[in-house]
């Protein structure tokens, strides 16, 4: 899209009588940086960085009560006041405003007592001892506590006293979050709410809680102050609770009540419903922003689920919603809307959607995988070039090794990347066959490799006389990790795919397995990726015999393994998953895990657990499956995993400055390879 297109989002808007730069938000996150509730260095960093880069409207994540390791800032004491006084301030210098966001979770502490799980009326979805999200709740579960009507007085009223604090503080506005089925949403919903009062029954009793919330909030800091609410467009739960109708009714009950604009997300986190996993296509909810947005004349945010920029152009520009908000985007980019902006779009360091950040709330604090510098803007500034140039020589061109040499570059060294293969990508060009959201990750950071000084060797398989000849004062050691051996009888055997025969295939050299046929397509196949490499074609391919045939079996259950299964299960092929250990996807977060479970399952996957393989035939392997013997039937075979690769540095050991990063000294995940890299980088 070019630069003039990218103009509705660009346009002012007013919300009450708050006037906005442009109509990207950013919601509330618990980014865990504080320290007691308050305002740390770090969080002051973070926010200014993402005001910094153009968005025009950026909330922080409050409580209005005691919380247990508290992820969110706190609005329940005067104490609180000068801190957050200063961030306010930091976020304003920098052009943006900010609005304070109160929401507690499932938890509640009144008084001087116990932080405890409460709710409407005693119940929740589960009917388990269990918190979909604990949020600064009690570690051990709990069954909530049914409120009392004294309570819920004693709830809103803490809500306008911290709307209070914030607007003493300098805060433009403030938000409720009433979604997700934390405490106000929950008195929302007839599945969570059984109450024989005022609160309960009718829609209008329903939210009868959040209207004296906001009639509080008014009262104490008057009614030209703006509230906004955060809602869920749904509930999603079987049998629902409430649906996009009666939300548009609450709404309408919102705007007269005062509320001056409106989010829209999607469920509740009970839901067994999909909404923000990697599966999910981008703009999957707009439609609930566009029902509430029909129903009201305030504004209305959508958001959930989009990380384009692009996407959330055509939803403000066709008039589905007023508003975007993007969090993991802006995690991801902090500069996303000035680079939106200027319309340098290719520049934007794209959100994989992963879900990592949001995983953290309660492993603090916030982080990215495609950004390592999120939480450590203060430690590593842009703006501090190094004070002695070095000759930095990178030794693979993965996405650790990417890292390194951008970093290297930006702070002043001399950077020779330097990898084997024709093309830079190391295991991203597989993983983005297999995960499609990948293929922008990887555009980025080539694109940056061209953008920046960076000599750049293909093709160049670095040797101990290279390194001697070349001479840097540094070499960091990027060659990715090695496949791991399969000591078992019949390994030597064609029907076993390893990674370096993929490997193999993406540096355009042909395998060397399989019979005539197989070693034909392997041959085309490496011409193909050697001249034209395309993950959507690439997978589309990968429904015939090559390199995956029909049967497969998958020998490890962690993320890679299950990643890959899914993929293939997709594509029609027939997989089994078995593990060592006793739970498939234990590397994989909450918010992923049980949908790949739950993909595998409704594809027939068999997943075995505690099963390792004892021997490989050309009609499959004899596993060992919790202590019996069984053979599985399979065409491939395919043993996922990497191990420590770091053969060239133990050449050097002692007469070089050698730092290692990524799979070649610590296989994981691509989060890990890209912080190591990072982190190298700036520490030369």
């Amino acid at each position: 899209m070019a630069r003039k297109k990218i103009k509705k989002l660009f346009e002012p808007i007013k919300i009450g009588n708050l006037e906005l730069k442009n109509r990207i938000k950013m919601p509330a996150m618990a980014v865990a940086m504080g320290k007691d509730g308050g305002i740390s260095e770090q969080i002051k960093s973070f926010y200014a960085e993402r005001a910094k880069g153009g968005v025009g409207y950026i909330g922080i994540s409050c409580t209005a009560t005691r919380l247990i390791q508290d992820p969110m800032q706190g609005i329940y004491d005067d104490k609180f006041i000068p801190s957050l006084r200063e961030l306010a301030e930091v976020i304003h210098a920098n052009g943006a405003k900010i609005f304070a966001q109160a929401g507690t979770g499932y938890s509640w502490a009144f008084g001087d007592g116990p932080v405890e799980v409460v709710s409407p009326s005693g119940i929740n979805i589960s009917g388990k001892a269990k918190l979909s999200f604990r949020l600064g709740g009690p570690f051990e579960p709990k069954m909530p506590r049914a409120l009392s009507v004294d309570e819920i007085h004693q709830i809103a009223d803490a809500y306008g006293d911290g709307a209070s604090r914030v607007k003493q503080a300098g805060f433009d506005a403030f938000e409720i979050i009433a979604s997700v089925g934390y405490i106000v949403s929950a008195f929302m919903s007839p599945r969570t709410n059984k109450r024989t009062d005022e609160y309960a029954g009718s829609l209008e009793n329903r939210i009868r809680f959040l209207l004296e919330i906001i009639e509080n909030i008014q009262k104490k800091c008057g009614e030209d102050y703006p509230i906004t609410c955060r809602v869920s467009g749904a509930d999603f739960l079987e049998p629902k609770g409430y649906d996009l109708e009666d939300t548009k009714a609450m709404a309408r009950i919102l705007e007269e009540n005062g509320v001056s604009q409106i989010d829209v997300m999607a469920g509740w986190h009970d839901a067994s419903v999909e909404m923000v996993q990697i599966q999910v296509p981008q703009g999957s909810w707009v439609y609930l922003a566009e029902g509430v947005k029909s129903a009201v004349n305030i504004p209305v945010a959508a958001g959930t689920q989009i990380q384009d920029i692009v996407l959330a152009e055509r939803v403000v520009s066709e008039g589905k919603a007023d508003m975007v908000y993007m969090a993991r985007a802006l995690i991801a980019d902090p500069e996303l809307p000035n680079k939106a902006r200027e319309g340098r779009l290719k520049d934007i360091r794209p959100c994989m959607n992963c879900c990592r950040c949001m995983e953290a709330a309660d492993k603090p604090p916030v982080y990215c995988t495609v950004n390592a510098r999120v939480g450590r803007e203060e430690e590593y500034p842009y703006e501090k070039p190094v004070s002695k140039r070095k000759k930095v020589l990178v030794v693979g061109g993965g996405p650790s090794g990417m890292e390194a040499a951008r970093i290297a570059t930006l702070r002043g060294h001399s950077v020779t990347l330097c990898e084997k293969n024709s093309r830079l990508g190391g295991a991203l060009l597989i993983a983005s066959i297999t995960n499609l959201r990948l293929g922008a990750v990887l555009n980025y950071f080539k694109r940056q490799m061209k953008l920046l000084p960076i000599e750049v060797k293909l093709n160049t398989d670095v040797t101990p006389e290279m390194i001697r000849k070349m001479n840097p004062d540094v070499v960091v050691l990027a060659a990715g990790g090695a496949p791991p051996p399969l000591n078992v009888p019949g390994a030597g055997k064609g029907i076993l795919l390893e990674r370096s025969d993929v490997n193999d295939t993406m540096g355009r050299r042909p395998m060397k397995k399989g019979g005539p046929v197989y070693r034909i397509m392997s041959f085309f196949g490496a011409l193909l990726v050697g001249f034209y490499y395309n993950p959507d074609l690439l997978r589309w391919l990968m429904k015939f015999n090559f390199p995956f045939k029909k049967r497969i079996l998958i020998v490890g259950g962690d993320y890679p393994g299950c990643e890959l299964g899914e993929c293939l299960g997709y594509l029609g092929k027939k997989v089994t998953i078995i593990e060592e250990f006793n739970r498939i996807g234990n590397d994989i977060g909450i918010i992923h895990r049980w949908t790949f479970i739950k993909h595998l399952r409704e594809q027939g996957a068999i997943l075995l657990t505690n099963a390792k393989i004892l021997e490989i035939t050309d009609k499959g392997a004899k596993i060992d499956h919790q202590g019996s013997t069984e053979f599985i039937e399979a065409d491939t075979i395919v043993k996922v995993g990497i191990t420590k690769n770091e053969e060239l540095a133990q050449a050097f050991k002692g007469k070089i400055d050698f730092r290692l990063v990524g799979d070649c000294t610590d296989p994981a995940l691509l989060i890990e390879a890209v912080s190591s890299g990072f982190i190298v980088g700036q520490k030369i």
